[in-house]
């Protein structure tokens, strides 16, 4: 891409990354790549990024973060929703490494530099790094599958812990790692963890259907999502609120 090689600064990164490119901002999708894929919803003004592989190769993090950097420049044409699609099998291991710590912060205070809305949508086990990334979006949603791991060391998984204490309370997030809770949907809108469930006819995409429905609010969930960024911006490198 033209402008990636100057971005290695804003990256964090000594050289910047070499992996295939999964957007080209002037022509549109051009690759899928292991695990990542990417498609347009034009007419909703979204984009929507599906992971089907647990977990974040290294690769799959660059490409992310060049998604991250590019909607931020205003290089993606026009967006309201930058949605990730988690429809993976299996459990994620903790995400340890500062790459992965940068992205999460990045997709995190997205909404501060750019006037787009992030959507996580989980539908299967959500854990370690993929729980972690889903919980620094703006919304999450999930399907009747969907089941949220939270047993896991505080220490060892801090940047959950650190998301999970800003939402729900330091204590309650404690108790939730150190007793190893496994959550349902029910269980995470109790805590108000998830956004939605969204009731849709057999075969429909409960992803599409969401944000065909949420865009209709779009300004209202861009104000309130960016008014909490504001008070509690996440910082990269432990995925807590600063």
């Amino acid at each position: 891409m033209a402008d990636f090689d100057g971005a290695s600064v804003e990256y964090g990164l000594q050289n910047p990354p070499r992996f295939p490119s999964l957007v080209d901002p002037v022509i549109g999708l051009v690759a899928e790549m292991e695990g990542l894929r990417a498609r347009r919803l034009d007419d909703l003004d979204t984009l929507v990024v599906t992971k089907t592989v647990a977990g974040f190769s290294p690769a799959m993090i660059a490409s992310i973060r060049e998604i991250l950097l590019n909607a931020r420049a205003g290089r993606l044409g026009r967006m309201k929703f930058l949605a990730f699609d988690f429809a993976h099998p299996g459990e994620a291991a903790p995400g340890l490494s500062d790459d992965f710590e940068a992205m999460v912060g990045e997709v995190g205070n997205l909404i501060l530099s750019a006037p787009i809305v992030t959507v996580a949508c989980a539908r299967g086990a959500m854990a370690g790094a993929d729980l972690e990334f889903a919980l620094a979006c703006s919304m999450l949603i999930g399907e009747g599958a969907a089941r949220f791991s939270f047993a896991a060391d505080p220490i060892v998984s801090i940047g959950v812990y650190g998301l999970l204490s800003h939402k729900i309370g330091f204590v309650r997030a404690e108790r939730l790692m150190e007793q190893g809770e496994v959550l349902d949907l029910a269980q995470m809108r109790e805590l108000f963890l998830l956004k939605d469930v969204p009731d849709v006819d057999a075969g429909a995409d409960i992803l599409e259907h969401f944000v065909r429905r949420t865009s209709r609010r779009y300004n209202s969930c861009y104000g309130i999502y960016r008014a909490q960024r504001i008070t509690s911006p996440i910082r990269s490198g432990l995925g807590a609120v600063a």
